[in-house]
């Protein structure tokens, strides 16, 4: 099996088999996958089959099912902690206590140093927040175990893709 497959797996969650069966579908009939999501890419100024479309699918299947959250590059502090909730609670992963921002300090701090102060807390509890690269302005947010980031970096890498956990 490939190495976007793999990932796939590792990301999917309980939606497995209809994220398979989407990203499988722009790796074997790239036209096909096109026609179907055309509304979809289009809103990404896609316009015809790209090399990275399988990559695409992913992140936008991700995106569907709220397995992934894109954040634009300018979002404050507290609002990026709503959208981890958010995350955290949809793959039934611990919850945050976000006592520590509250003082409204966080939301002064660019997006990127936001991000890397709630991902440092996040590790505290073995969860790991990363980044999906789909060379934009915007940050494709997902949640993690931390035991496994290793794993998914090195896959998106083989897959010829991008996954990071710093920001």
């Amino acid at each position: 099996m490939n190495a976007m497959l793999l990932l796939v797996k590792k990301l999917s969650y309980d939606v497995e088999e209809q994220i398979f069966s989407e990203v499988s579908l722009a790796i074997e009939k790239p036209e096909s996958y096109f026609e179907k999501f055309k509304e979809r890419l289009d809103e990404r100024g896609i316009d015809s089959p790209i090399d990275q479309l399988a990559w695409i699918s992913l992140v936008d299947a991700l995106l569907d099912h709220d397995l992934a959250f894109e954040l634009d590059w300018k979002e404050s502090g507290l609002y990026i902690c709503d959208v981890v909730d958010e995350l955290l609670d949809r793959k039934k992963m611990a919850c945050m206590s976000w006592e520590d921002f509250e003082d409204g300090e966080i939301d002064e701090l660019p997006t990127s140093q936001c991000l890397n102060e709630i991902s440092g807390k996040l590790k505290e509890q073995a969860i790991s927040l990363a980044c999906l690269d789909i060379e934009s302005d915007c940050y494709v947010l997902i949640t993690v175990p931390s035991s496994d980031i290793d794993e998914i970096m090195k896959l998106a890498q083989e897959a010829g893709c991008r996954i990071q956990d710093s920001f």
